[in-house]
């Protein structure tokens, strides 16, 4: 389901949106997953900011553009500007990813597949957000368990990168959504969780409208998130 009671596009489903798009600009610049699956490599997010402005309400025509900003040895950053139909920006993201070998699970270095020539698509031009913050750990009790299943596991057979998200928002009550709605997240990726095992998530309030979240498989840190909201009466 796209939308919620409200009627707007939810924001997890918004942030498969712009995943969707990378992955068919990827795809268009001769780096998409195919391929990458075809020498044993695929994209994996690092971290990911999102800030939503205004969602698009059920049926609204809306735009999503997304670009390179630059390649690291590991890192490369990728940046989206969300647009309604008049051309008004009502939302902007982005993110950074590397290349990761299936068979090591081990990060790859940029250098060594030139072949690629993704240095081609750099442009430079940064993001109108700030980047992804580093998000702090917390020490709470964790206070949700999730099985991870196949419905939860992406093309890389680990776990979908919104669906760490789903499960954090999911905690909340629904009286946070009825006169709020989520401003901005940060995550930060930390250990990929695979098919069958078990994580725990434990989230603290920061302030009034801005919540942080740990999610841990054992003692392993898999996944940290900051979530913002705003009142939207």
């Amino acid at each position: 389901m796209d939308v919620d009671f409200n009627e707007c596009i939810r924001f997890i489903q918004m942030g498969g949106y712009l995943l969707h798009v990378a992955g068919d600009n990827a795809k268009e610049n001769g780096f998409g997953i195919r391929l990458l699956h075809s020498e044993d490599i695929a994209w994996v997010l690092s971290r990911l900011a999102i800030e939503m402005y205004r969602y698009p309400k059920t049926d609204e025509d809306f735009h999503i553009e997304t670009w390179i900003e630059n390649f690291g040895r590991v890192f490369t950053t990728r940046n989206f500007k969300v647009t309604d139909n008049a051309g008004n920006i009502i939302g902007a993201a982005t993110s950074i990813w590397c290349m990761m070998d299936m068979l090591t699970r081990k990060a790859v270095d940029f250098n060594a597949k030139s072949e690629l020539e993704v240095m081609d698509f750099v442009t430079n031009i940064p993001s109108s957000i700030e980047k992804p913050a580093r998000v702090s750990g917390i020490e709470s009790p964790s206070v949700s368990r999730h099985r991870i299943k196949y419905s939860d596991i992406d093309f890389n057979r680990h776990t979908n990168s919104m669906k760490y998200l789903e499960w954090m928002i999911d905690l909340f009550p629904l009286e946070n959504f009825i006169n709020n709605r989520i401003r901005r997240i940060d995550i930060n990726y930390m250990k990929e969780a695979l098919f069958g095992e078990i994580v725990e998530i434990a989230h603290e309030k920061i302030d009034l409208n801005q919540y942080r979240f740990d999610m841990r498989r054992g003692d392993d840190e898999i996944c940290r998130a900051r979530i913002l909201f705003e009142n939207d009466i």
